[in-house]
């Protein structure tokens, strides 16, 4: 039995996450959050959704 949601991630193309928080942000209102330093590295970007997050990260294609 599930019980609980931490985060669910997503991917978006590489080089679009300008546009990727332009429509999560702007356009949906959600908040973005800090990923943790050893992350940053890798592209994407972290959000808010009420108790969970959702993780957009970046792939080729």
């Amino acid at each position: 039995m599930i019980t609980g949601l931490h985060h669910a991630q997503i991917t978006i193309p590489k080089g679009s996450e300008q546009a990727g928080k332009e429509f999560y942000c702007e356009v949906l209102g959600l908040p973005e959050i800090d990923k943790p330093e050893a992350l940053k590295g890798r592209g994407g970007f972290w959000l808010s959704v009420g108790h969970q997050e959702v993780h957009v990260g970046t792939e080729d294609g």
